[in-house]
């Protein structure tokens, strides 16, 4: 960047706009600093610095890979942000107006009208449906597994669809979430299914720089701590329960079910190696009766002496006191 600065005199509009292009995100940002600058632009290098350091952060996303989006719907704004990160902190690239349920609230059970609150997965892209979809959907995976187990929450059919109305008034969904098609054909390329968080809130929440920096280490670390305990478990399963809540559950059974199982499938494992890739980690928006719920979904290869897998894993993990605990684990 510096040697464009020296040469800037020298080079016709033409090259230097080709040089510029050449500029990595970071490079461009420190040039247009530098130019306002010289310029003696002082509240537009405010606006720059503002806008890439923002002093508070959006608190619901926390760890996302380099080509995946989280999505997040404020439901009493009825907005769409699609989130992105960048250097480590989320920013909005996007957002579109959007319909959520007739009622306010939280979904509590089949039929109220409610868009339910809490982290999902578009689970496929669906088409060839009733015209009141508009040009399709994206179903969600609601209810998942501590709407039905901890929550005890019913309900199904929560989908990101569109509409061929157009004029179609506010807060006016049995509980989905509705984009007209033009939004949802845009929407529709920076969506991957079972990797793109939906992440759906009363209101999206912000957070001090510091502690969301704090708490994206702290769970980070945690999750790479038990991927270690669980590699560990052929020699002791101690480590690797410590990291389970008591209240644990899991679509077989509860904590003590969980015990018995994994001390049954591990007895023949004299190794175990596992690869994990695509990490997201989400924060509820909720406090619930247990506090925030975070999601982490992780792809993963599995490969022991005598068994070889790949696969998607839900983790439910909350806070217990100072320690992370995970309150739920299903696949997706």
């Amino acid at each position: 960047m510096y040697e464009l600065v020296k040469k800037i005199d020298i080079l016709t509009p033409e090259e230097i706009s080709k040089e510029i292009r050449n500029l990595s995100p970071e490079e461009r940002f420190k040039l247009q600093l530098l130019l306002f600058s010289y310029a003696g632009e002082s509240k537009e290098v405010r606006k720059l610095i503002k806008k890439a350091y923002p002093k508070r952060l959006i608190s619901n996303v926390l760890i996302l890979p380099p080509s995946i989006n989280a999505i997040i719907v404020d439901k009493t704004r009825e907005i769409l942000y699609v989130i992105k990160m960048d250097k480590g902190i989320p920013h909005v690239i996007k957002k579109f107006p959007c319909i959520t349920g007739k009622k306010l609230g939280d979904k509590l059970e089949e039929g109220d009208l409610r868009t339910p609150e809490g982290i999902y997965f578009p689970l496929y892209w669906k088409r060839n449906l009733p015209k009141l979809y508009g040009i399709g959907a994206f179903p969600l995976n609601y209810p998942n597994l501590i709407d039905k187990k901890v929550l005890k929450r019913n309900g199904h059919g929560i989908w990101i669809h569109g509409t061929n109305n157009p004029n179609r008034p506010p807060h006016s969904t049995n509980g989905c979430i509705v984009l007209k098609n033009e939004y949802l054909k845009e929407l529709k390329k920076l969506i991957d299914p079972k990797l793109t968080p939906v992440i759906i809130v009363t209101a999206v929440n912000y957070v001090e720089r510091k502690k969301y920096i704090d708490e994206k280490k702290s769970i980070l670390s945690f999750i790479l701590r038990w991927k270690k305990a669980w590699e560990n478990t052929p020699k002791s399963l101690k480590s690797y329960f410590s990291f389970y809540s008591k209240h644990f559950v899991w679509k077989k059974g509860n904590y003590k079910d969980w015990i018995r199982y994994k001390k049954r499938v591990t007895k023949q494992k004299k190794w175990i190696k596992i690869k994990i890739f695509n990490l997201s980690v989400s924060k509820d928006g909720r406090v619930l009766q247990f506090g925030n719920l975070y999601v982490a979904n992780i792809d993963f290869e599995y490969k022991s002496n005598n068994f070889h897998s790949k696969g998607k894993k839900l983790l439910y993990i909350v806070r217990e006191g100072k320690q992370w605990k995970i309150l739920g684990e299903e696949n997706l």
